[in-house]
This record gives C-alpha cells, structure tokens and sequence, in this order.
C-alpha cells in the first residue's frame, strides 16, 4: 500500500470540481497572454489529471513548438497523444506511458456481457480481496464476479498475440512473459482501489490492464484509472509523486500500462439500489516468466 490516502488525496489533489475551476482560471490566462509558456504548462497538466488527455496533447505540443522544451514534454505529448511508441522516459519519478484499445467488444460482445453482469454473474459474488487473500476496506471497495469463460479466452488469446508490441510501447522489451491472470469486478457507491502497485520483489508482474464497461444508460461518476508518475526503474521503496494522469472510465476500452508505476481507482459515485448503475471492469496481470508468485 502506498503512504498518501486516496480518499484524502481525491479531496483535494484529484478533485476534479477543483481541477475543473483552476482549468477555466488558466485557460483564461492563456487566453489573455497567449505566450505565458508557465499558464500553458499548468493547464496542460490540470487537463492531464481531468482525463481531458486531447486538450493535454495539444498544449504539449504548443510548449515543444514555441519552447522547445526538452524530453520531459516530449514525453507528455507521447503519451497524452496516443503514441507511446515516441515515449523516451528517464530515471525518477516520471509519466508513465499506457496503450488504449477503444471499442474492444463488438457490439455483440459488449451487449452479451452486460447481460451477463445484469444477472447471472452475482451468482457467486465476493468482496475483493488484496494481498494474499485478505479483506482490507481501507484500501480496496469492490466485488469480485465470475467471469465468462468465452471473455477470458478472447482476452488472454488477444494479449498474448499483442505482446511484443505492447512491450515495446511500454518500454519492457526483452522481459519474458509467463502467465495471464484476469479477473470481473464491479465497483458501485463509494467503492474503489487505493494507490498500489502490482508489481514487487515477491509479486512479478510485468504489464497490467483495466478493460472498462458499465450498462447504459451510464449511471455512475468517477472509477477513473489515476496512473501516477512513478520511478518505474525501482525494484524496491518505488517513489511516485502527486503527479499523475486520469484515463476516464469509458465504456468498452482496454488500457494496458507497466505493472511497476503506482495507480488507483477514484471514488465511484453511483445510484444506490441496482447493480446496473455500478462501474464494471475486468482487470488483468501479465507476469514474469519463472515467477513463483500465485
């Protein structure tokens, strides 16, 4: 577990009323003085932590034109601008690329399992649980369903297909992979996940995945993806910063980013009394081959 709070830590850092009022006051100062190259970086980075990651890109790319500030925003543009592959990095507590597949699901597909979570999945429902099977509702608020076993085979047949190319985007080429473990939760009122990481000396993972989706109409705010800058480089006593970027919970997209940096998932807000209002996901670890971990 990480040392910040997340329910404080949303309060105020991540709160996206505060981050909203502080964009429409920044947005303002550029527009007044469209060459404050400081306004510009503020801005970005407050659109960076809104989710708003096309509006980020764009003020990323305006610093390295009329700056031409150095690998840090370049590396910003690389991946609020959907291309990972351009990402660089360096030592420290740094951004942290991801790919997003959008419109995983066929239609078909997507409207097959939201019928499935409409029912049949609650059959066998469990709380989550962290660590080595251990309840902890300080840190993790969710439910653990039984996933279809049609899903499972696509998803692990597809992320094994893909893996060369998701660990060169990524920046772990050359590890070797092993197993793929994925799992169906469900996130409803007040529910989420503290800033963790998935990966440590005795836990070795090497990518991670959020595949998003919920049944429409949408009836939830927040379960937002909050990756961290995270000192990725570190095996032990990883240090991440307060720094970070939100990937909004959209229906039918699958992100997949490094086990190693530092993330959560934000405060869902939902419509009490029914399990279709709740924030659903299918979450998924790549591991290291020869790890001993279960």
């Amino acid at each position: 577990m990480a040392d910040k709070d997340l329910l404080k830590f949303e309060t105020v850092v991540a709160n996206p009323g505060l981050l909203s009022l502080a964009a429409r006051q920044l947005d303002k100062r550029v527009s007044d003085n469209p060459s404050d190259t400081n306004a510009i970086w503020q801005l970005a980075e407050t659109y960076r932590k809104l989710g708003e990651l096309e509006k980020a890109a764009e003020l990323y790319s305006t610093l390295c034109q009329v700056t031409g500030q150095g690998r840090l925003v370049r590396d910003l543009l690389a991946v609020t601008g959907g291309n990972p592959q351009d990402f660089v990095g360096q030592d420290g507590c740094y951004p942290v690329p991801f790919v997003i597949r959008n419109n995983y699901l066929a239609d078909d597909e997507l409207s097959m399992l939201c019928d499935y979570v409409s029912a049949e999945a609650w059959e066998s429902c469990q709380p989550s649980k962290v660590g080595k099977g251990k309840h902890d509702d300080t840190l993790r608020r969710s439910f653990d369903l039984a996933m279809p076993d049609w899903l499972k085979k696509k998803m692990r047949q597809e992320i094994v297909g893909h893996l060369p190319d998701l660990a060169c985007a990524l920046n772990i080429a050359g590890e070797k992979f092993d197993r793929i473990d994925l799992s169906l939760r469900s996130y409803g009122d007040g529910h989420f996940f503290g800033i963790h990481t998935d990966k440590s000396s005795k836990i070795q993972r090497l990518l991670s995945l959020t595949y998003f989706f919920f049944i429409e109409p949408k009836s939830f705010t927040g379960g937002d993806l909050l990756i961290f800058d995270t000192d990725v480089g570190q095996s032990e006593h990883r240090a991440f910063s307060e720094s970070f970027t939100r990937l909004q919970a959209r229906q039918n997209s699958l992100v997949v980013f490094p086990s190693a940096s530092y993330h959560a998932v934000s405060t869902v807000n939902a419509e009490t009394g029914s399990t279709a209002h709740y924030r659903y996901a299918v979450n998924g670890h790549v591991w290291e081959q020869n790890s001993d971990e279960q």
